[in-house]
């Protein structure tokens, strides 16, 4: 009698298990666009608009109520159009809890309806993710790089490339000129202390001018390997913008000068 009871008591007081955790996924466009988010903590995002492929990180649980208050509308028909588009599948949306699945579609395009209030909701729900992805994302530890590159783009084409590598040849590359000059080990270094703090976490903002350019520093340990990147984007007027701007233009005042140089140096005469 005495071990049934405290057989009873240790079921009474033992905690909930997993199947009482409660679980959101949200997908636009599988292994590209998608989140999810648990009462547990564990959360990630994939965005193709990230310098990574997908942010690990931890929510709170007020994280989890934020993001279930604006999705809990959803859950019973999810995001439908009454004419959805021939050209796009929807995505959807995954709501777990004690064990049991409710999937519902989401027609984030759709022409027919006009202003939907719920297509509103999904996106608020997905712009908190991004933010907090981005802002909470801690990159992994990298080995010490030898080459750091420096790459400006426009519209998904590269406009200028700055290759440099821990004493050598580097190389600046624009559509109209490729120049090379000598780095020393020294400049690297200095090039890399400029930008140590971004080797450990990403750039992080709020985008509000469209259509401008971008770029990523990347840094690699060898040659054709990324071992860690950070995207930078023109548009961005906060968070960490003029930090990580005031650093690009402290790496330029080192960098142009050798670019210069070296394109003032006539070519060795042949023999």
């Amino acid at each position: 009698m005495v071990v049934a009871v405290a057989l009873v008591a240790a079921c009474a007081s033992a905690p909930a298990r997993d199947e009482a955790v409660e679980e959101i996924h949200v997908v636009y466009l599988p292994g590209v666009m998608e989140y999810a988010i648990s009462g547990a903590g564990p959360a990630h995002l994939m965005s193709s608009g990230g310098a990574h492929p997908r942010y690990d990180f931890h929510a709170s649980p007020e994280d989890f109520r934020q993001i279930s208050e604006l999705l809990e509308p959803l859950r019973a028909n999810g995001l439908p159009c009454s004419e959805p588009s021939e050209h796009s599948a929807p995505g959807y949306i995954i709501f777990r809890r004690g064990g049991e699945e409710r999937r519902v579609d989401m027609h984030t395009i759709c022409y027919a309806d006009g202003q939907r209030p719920l297509a509103r909701n999904a996106d608020r729900a997905w712009r908190l993710m991004e933010e907090w992805g981005h802002a909470r994302y801690v990159a992994p530890a990298i080995p010490d790089p030898t080459i750091i590159t420096l790459q400006n783009m426009y519209w998904g084409n590269p406009t200028t490339t700055w290759t440099i590598p821990r004493g050598g040849e580097g190389r600046y590359v624009d559509p109209q000129r490729t120049i090379a000059f000598d780095v020393s080990a020294e400049t690297f270094d200095r090039i890399r202390d400029i930008f140590r703090s971004y080797e450990e976490r990403d750039f992080h903002c709020n985008r509000v001018i469209t259509d401008g350019p971008y770029g990523y520093i990347i840094w690699s340990s060898q040659e054709g390997r990324q071992d860690q990147r950070t995207q930078w984007d023109a548009g961005c007027v906060t968070g960490d913008a003029s930090d990580l701007f005031q650093r690009i233009d402290t790496a330029m005042e080192i960098l142009v000068p050798l670019r210069e140089a070296a394109a003032q140096t006539p070519p060795p005469r042949a023999e």
